[in-house]
Protein backbone atom coordinates (compact mmCIF):
# COMPACT_ATOMS: atom_id res chain seq x y z
CA UNK A 1 0.00 0.00 0.00
CA UNK A 2 3.06 2.45 0.70
CA UNK A 3 4.43 1.60 -2.60
CA UNK A 4 1.56 2.47 -4.47
CA UNK A 5 1.17 5.55 -2.49
CA UNK A 6 4.09 6.84 -2.96
CA UNK A 7 4.05 6.16 -6.97
CA UNK A 8 0.88 7.70 -7.07
CA UNK A 9 2.34 11.01 -4.99
CA UNK A 10 5.62 10.32 -7.71
CA UNK A 11 3.45 10.64 -10.76
CA UNK A 12 1.15 13.32 -9.83
CA UNK A 13 5.03 15.55 -9.19
CA UNK A 14 5.34 14.44 -13.24
CA UNK A 15 2.07 15.12 -14.40
CA UNK A 16 1.29 18.74 -15.85
CA UNK A 17 -2.14 20.38 -14.92
CA UNK A 18 -4.24 23.24 -16.20
CA UNK A 19 -6.80 25.05 -15.04
CA UNK A 20 -9.55 23.54 -16.45
CA UNK A 21 -11.05 27.19 -18.11
CA UNK A 22 -10.09 29.29 -19.38
CA UNK A 23 -12.01 31.74 -18.55
CA UNK A 24 -12.58 33.90 -15.46
CA UNK A 25 -15.29 32.51 -12.76
CA UNK A 26 -19.27 33.45 -14.06
CA UNK A 27 -19.83 36.69 -11.95
CA UNK A 28 -23.76 38.39 -12.45
CA UNK A 29 -22.85 41.93 -13.33
CA UNK A 30 -25.63 43.42 -11.88
CA UNK A 31 -24.97 42.01 -8.47
CA UNK A 32 -22.82 44.98 -6.35
CA UNK A 33 -21.54 42.82 -3.56
CA UNK A 34 -19.88 40.28 -5.94
CA UNK A 35 -18.07 42.65 -7.92
CA UNK A 36 -16.66 44.01 -4.56
CA UNK A 37 -15.61 40.57 -3.14
CA UNK A 38 -13.94 40.62 -6.86
CA UNK A 39 -11.83 43.43 -5.93
CA UNK A 40 -10.95 42.42 -2.93
CA UNK A 41 -9.78 38.97 -4.23
CA UNK A 42 -7.84 40.63 -7.34
CA UNK A 43 -6.45 43.32 -4.45
CA UNK A 44 -5.42 40.22 -2.50
CA UNK A 45 -7.38 41.16 0.42
CA UNK A 46 -9.26 37.52 0.97
CA UNK A 47 -10.38 38.24 4.22
CA UNK A 48 -12.05 41.39 3.38
CA UNK A 49 -13.77 39.67 0.69
CA UNK A 50 -14.70 36.47 2.54
CA UNK A 51 -16.45 38.49 5.59
CA UNK A 52 -18.45 40.02 2.87
CA UNK A 53 -19.31 36.32 1.37
CA UNK A 54 -20.28 34.78 4.63
CA UNK A 55 -22.38 38.20 5.21
CA UNK A 56 -24.06 37.40 1.35
CA UNK A 57 -24.55 33.60 2.57
CA UNK A 58 -26.71 33.90 5.67
CA UNK A 59 -28.75 35.53 3.36
CA UNK A 60 -28.63 33.44 0.28
CA UNK A 61 -27.06 29.86 1.55
CA UNK A 62 -27.26 28.48 -1.99
CA UNK A 63 -25.29 31.26 -3.80
CA UNK A 64 -23.46 29.61 -5.72
CA UNK A 65 -21.03 32.43 -7.25
CA UNK A 66 -20.60 33.19 -3.71
CA UNK A 67 -19.32 30.05 -2.04
CA UNK A 68 -17.22 29.85 -5.47
CA UNK A 69 -15.54 33.33 -4.03
CA UNK A 70 -15.60 32.71 -0.71
CA UNK A 71 -13.84 29.09 -1.69
CA UNK A 72 -10.76 31.48 -3.12
CA UNK A 73 -10.40 33.43 -0.29
CA UNK A 74 -10.28 30.74 2.12
CA UNK A 75 -7.35 29.06 -0.42
CA UNK A 76 -5.54 32.47 -0.73
CA UNK A 77 -5.43 32.33 3.38
CA UNK A 78 -4.51 28.71 3.12
CA UNK A 79 -7.15 27.01 4.26
CA UNK A 80 -7.58 24.27 2.13
CA UNK A 81 -10.43 22.26 3.89
CA UNK A 82 -12.46 25.51 4.76
CA UNK A 83 -11.97 26.08 0.85
CA UNK A 84 -13.09 22.46 0.05
CA UNK A 85 -16.15 22.75 2.23
CA UNK A 86 -16.83 26.10 -0.17
CA UNK A 87 -16.67 24.43 -3.13
CA UNK A 88 -18.76 21.46 -1.98
CA UNK A 89 -21.59 23.44 -1.42
CA UNK A 90 -21.85 25.45 -4.10
CA UNK A 91 -21.61 21.88 -6.53
CA UNK A 92 -24.39 21.05 -3.94
CA UNK A 93 -26.13 24.21 -4.65
CA UNK A 94 -26.05 23.99 -8.19
CA UNK A 95 -24.61 20.47 -9.63
CA UNK A 96 -24.69 21.91 -12.95
CA UNK A 97 -22.23 24.69 -12.51
CA UNK A 98 -19.35 24.02 -14.21
CA UNK A 99 -16.63 26.71 -12.63
CA UNK A 100 -18.00 25.08 -9.31
CA UNK A 101 -17.11 21.74 -10.91
CA UNK A 102 -14.13 22.83 -12.10
CA UNK A 103 -12.88 24.37 -8.05
CA UNK A 104 -13.41 21.44 -6.39
CA UNK A 105 -12.08 19.21 -9.00
CA UNK A 106 -8.82 20.93 -9.03
CA UNK A 107 -8.67 21.09 -5.43
CA UNK A 108 -9.02 17.01 -4.94
CA UNK A 109 -6.86 16.59 -7.69
CA UNK A 110 -3.84 16.01 -5.95
CA UNK A 111 -5.37 13.41 -3.23
CA UNK A 112 -8.34 12.17 -4.44
CA UNK A 113 -8.07 11.57 -8.16
CA UNK A 114 -10.87 9.23 -8.35
CA UNK A 115 -13.45 12.02 -6.99
CA UNK A 116 -12.00 14.39 -9.06
CA UNK A 117 -12.49 12.26 -12.51
CA UNK A 118 -16.55 12.13 -12.49
CA UNK A 119 -16.29 16.15 -11.70
CA UNK A 120 -13.79 16.92 -15.00
CA UNK A 121 -15.79 14.30 -16.86
CA UNK A 122 -18.75 16.17 -16.65
CA UNK A 123 -17.30 19.17 -17.38
CA UNK A 124 -15.66 18.20 -20.85
CA UNK A 125 -19.29 16.87 -21.12
CA UNK A 126 -20.83 20.02 -21.35
CA UNK A 127 -17.89 22.12 -22.73
CA UNK A 128 -16.32 19.61 -25.34
CA UNK A 129 -14.15 22.36 -26.63
CA UNK A 130 -12.57 22.50 -22.86
CA UNK A 131 -9.33 21.22 -23.96
CA UNK A 132 -7.60 21.98 -20.54
CA UNK A 133 -10.37 19.88 -18.76
CA UNK A 134 -9.91 17.07 -20.88
CA UNK A 135 -6.09 17.57 -19.89
CA UNK A 136 -7.11 17.19 -16.12
CA UNK A 137 -9.32 14.24 -16.95
CA UNK A 138 -6.52 12.74 -18.48
CA UNK A 139 -4.38 13.03 -15.06
CA UNK A 140 -7.04 11.86 -12.79
CA UNK A 141 -7.21 8.85 -14.87
CA UNK A 142 -3.61 8.44 -15.26
CA UNK A 143 -3.24 8.86 -11.13
CA UNK A 144 -5.24 6.08 -11.14
CA UNK A 145 -3.42 3.41 -13.67
CA UNK A 146 -6.20 3.86 -16.31
CA UNK A 147 -3.13 4.27 -18.79
CA UNK A 148 -5.24 3.76 -21.93
CA UNK A 149 -8.22 6.09 -20.98
CA UNK A 150 -5.84 8.67 -19.62
CA UNK A 151 -4.26 8.83 -23.52
CA UNK A 152 -7.67 9.00 -24.90
CA UNK A 153 -8.09 12.04 -22.92
CA UNK A 154 -5.05 13.99 -23.82
CA UNK A 155 -5.27 13.00 -27.18
CA UNK A 156 -8.86 15.04 -27.34
CA UNK A 157 -7.11 18.00 -25.93
CA UNK A 158 -4.54 17.76 -28.29
CA UNK A 159 -7.16 17.50 -31.55
CA UNK A 160 -8.85 21.02 -29.82
CA UNK A 161 -5.25 22.66 -29.15
CA UNK A 162 -2.38 21.28 -31.03
CA UNK A 163 0.06 23.55 -29.35
CA UNK A 164 -1.33 22.48 -25.46
CA UNK A 165 2.30 21.10 -24.45
CA UNK A 166 1.23 20.05 -21.14
CA UNK A 167 -1.09 17.51 -22.77
CA UNK A 168 1.51 16.70 -24.95
CA UNK A 169 3.80 15.49 -22.10
CA UNK A 170 1.13 13.83 -20.05
CA UNK A 171 0.58 11.68 -22.86
CA UNK A 172 3.88 10.80 -23.35
CA UNK A 173 4.44 10.40 -19.91
CA UNK A 174 1.37 8.36 -20.21
CA UNK A 175 2.51 5.87 -22.93
CA UNK A 176 5.63 5.66 -20.56
CA UNK A 177 3.97 4.74 -17.63
CA UNK A 178 1.78 2.11 -19.85
CA UNK A 179 5.46 0.11 -21.38
CA UNK A 180 5.96 2.16 -24.14
CA UNK A 181 8.89 4.49 -22.76
CA UNK A 182 11.21 4.59 -26.33
CA UNK A 183 7.85 6.83 -27.56
CA UNK A 184 7.79 9.06 -24.77
CA UNK A 185 11.17 9.61 -25.04
CA UNK A 186 10.94 10.65 -28.48
CA UNK A 187 8.25 12.75 -27.92
CA UNK A 188 9.35 14.51 -25.20
CA UNK A 189 13.07 15.03 -27.03
CA UNK A 190 11.08 16.95 -29.29
CA UNK A 191 9.68 19.18 -27.20
CA UNK A 192 12.94 20.24 -25.32
CA UNK A 193 14.48 20.40 -28.81
CA UNK A 194 11.86 22.49 -29.37
CA UNK A 195 12.90 24.59 -26.28
CA UNK A 196 9.06 24.52 -25.08
CA UNK A 197 7.83 23.27 -22.15
CA UNK A 198 11.08 24.71 -19.72
CA UNK A 199 12.07 23.26 -17.06
CA UNK A 200 9.35 20.60 -16.33
CA UNK A 201 9.81 18.95 -19.90
CA UNK A 202 13.34 18.27 -19.45
CA UNK A 203 12.51 16.50 -15.80
CA UNK A 204 9.65 14.82 -17.34
CA UNK A 205 12.43 14.03 -20.14
CA UNK A 206 14.52 12.01 -17.54
CA UNK A 207 11.37 10.16 -16.33
CA UNK A 208 10.83 8.45 -19.44
CA UNK A 209 14.76 8.25 -19.79
CA UNK A 210 14.66 6.17 -16.31
CA UNK A 211 11.47 4.07 -17.49
CA UNK A 212 13.11 3.07 -20.67
CA UNK A 213 15.89 1.76 -18.35
CA UNK A 214 18.03 4.14 -19.42
CA UNK A 215 19.36 5.97 -16.00
CA UNK A 216 22.65 6.92 -17.63
CA UNK A 217 20.37 9.42 -20.19
CA UNK A 218 18.46 10.47 -16.92
CA UNK A 219 21.29 11.55 -15.11
CA UNK A 220 22.78 13.24 -17.84
CA UNK A 221 19.46 15.57 -18.26
CA UNK A 222 19.20 16.09 -14.44
CA UNK A 223 22.92 17.00 -13.81
CA UNK A 224 22.15 19.72 -16.80
CA UNK A 225 20.34 22.02 -13.90
CA UNK A 226 20.72 19.71 -10.31
CA UNK A 227 23.75 18.34 -8.16
CA UNK A 228 25.29 15.02 -8.36
CA UNK A 229 22.96 14.28 -4.59
CA UNK A 230 20.24 16.26 -6.17
CA UNK A 231 19.84 14.17 -9.29
CA UNK A 232 20.39 10.74 -7.56
CA UNK A 233 17.27 11.72 -5.13
CA UNK A 234 14.89 12.40 -8.23
CA UNK A 235 16.44 9.19 -9.61
CA UNK A 236 14.91 7.52 -6.90
CA UNK A 237 11.51 9.36 -7.28
CA UNK A 238 11.55 7.85 -10.44
CA UNK A 239 12.06 4.54 -9.70
CA UNK A 240 9.16 4.91 -7.28
CA UNK A 241 7.16 5.29 -11.00
CA UNK A 242 8.77 1.74 -12.13
CA UNK A 243 7.25 0.02 -9.39
CA UNK A 244 4.21 -2.48 -9.74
Amino acid sequence: MRTATIRRSALLVCLVALAACAGQPAMAPADTNLRIADAALISGSPVMAAEMLETMLRADPRNAEALIRLGQAQLMQGNVAAAEAAYRRAVAANPQHIEARIALAKLLLDRNAAEAEPLFAAVVAAEPGNAAAHNNLGICRDIQGKHEAAQDAYRRALAINPDLTSARQNLALSLAFSGRAAEAVAMLTEITNAGLGGRRARDNLAVALALSGDLAGATRVLREELSAAEAQKALEAYRALRAP
